[in-house]
């Protein structure tokens, strides 16, 4: 009898020191959270870009370390060594975004280059961002491969007209986006006569092993290109996709996915590519890759661009 209370009593003291440990770490992790939010550096999308283009960009250093700097995941990482930055991968529920203005509005005459996207609010990995309240999509990679071309000297725009603007207008769903950026396409060659190529950025859903490739001691999302085959002509948008494909393949076969074909029922098959034989769909990377992953890839996507504007 006298052995089983000492049993119990130290059960009792095993579970009160448990519970003690548990409360005082979420204690702790609570109150480093909440100060340091306190001081903690604000961030916009137009600094998340700048720092992101900055030709000084450490490849030692990336976008994951320097916003855990404002989360409890730093003192995991860092200081007991556990990484809980892997991306989330659930494949029940997409990552979306919220529209992205324009952090940094220019205005060409004669652009030649036209981005959109006709999914605007696909979203990358949020894990990183979610405490300066920002929405990482692929209208923010359309922004930085807009950069990279002008500076190239590939005069570039982005849409940054709201596809679900057009979408309440006409009341249509979000099944109906590529017919809303199809209006968005015409007014745009319409507004600047001047355009010959026209860029949907897009991302895949995939799980982030099939979007994500390393390089070195890069980290860089995948690139897939998608043509629709359910139109007059699609041979030419092939091609030249193909052609694309083949370029980013001479740099580095691991960096795409190859060329997808669509057609047949429950797929458009077209993607707006009828506009014009410079349409090109492209997803860069997918939903659980981070944006500094999507930034590397569009350093290199830019300079194939560059290369076949100047070789048509």
């Amino acid at each position: 009898m006298k052995k089983r209370f000492i049993t119990k009593r130290k059960m009792k003291v095993k579970v009160k020191l448990s519970l003690f440990i548990i409360i005082s770490l979420i204690t702790f992790f609570s109150c480093f959270n909440f100060l340091y939010n306190k001081i903690k550096q604000k961030i916009d999308n137009e600094t998340i870009i700048n720092f992101l283009l900055d030709t000084n960009f450490d490849n030692t250093i990336n976008i994951k370390d320097l916003a855990n700097l404002n989360s409890t995941e730093f003192i995991f990482k860092y200081s007991l060594g556990i990484d809980l930055t892997r991306p989330l991968e659930d494949d029940t529920e997409e990552i979306m975004g919220d529209y992205v203005e324009d952090p940094a509005p220019i205005d060409l005459d004669e652009p030649i280059l036209y981005i959109y996207n006709s999914h605007q609010t696909e979203g990358y990995s949020k894990e990183v961002l979610m405490a300066y309240n920002i929405s990482p999509t692929v209208m923010l990679a359309s922004y930085m491969l807009r950069e990279k071309l002008n500076d190239l000297g590939i005069s570039t725009i982005v849409e940054t007209a709201n596809i679900k603007d057009v979408l309440n207008k006409n009341n249509w769903t979000y099944k109906s986006s590529y017919k809303a950026s199809r209006i968005l396409l015409e007014e745009a060659k319409k507004n600047y006569p001047s355009l010959k190529y026209f860029i949907d950025i897009h991302r895949d859903s995939s799980k982030y092993e099939k979007t994500t490739t390393e390089i070195g001691a890069k980290s860089y999302a995948k690139i897939l290109f998608v043509v629709g085959l359910d139109y007059d002509n699609y041979e030419f948008n092939l091609n030249k996709a193909t052609e694309l494909n083949e370029k980013i393949k001479n740099i580095n076969p691991n960096l795409t996915r190859g060329v997808l074909k669509k057609t047949g029922k429950n797929v458009n098959g077209i993607y707006n590519q009828d506009f014009s034989n410079n349409t090109f769909l492209i997803e860069v990377g997918g939903q659980y890759n981070y944006i500094d992953e999507v930034k590397n890839t569009i350093d290199i996507l830019a300079g194939v661009i560059y290369e076949y504007v100047n070789e048509v």
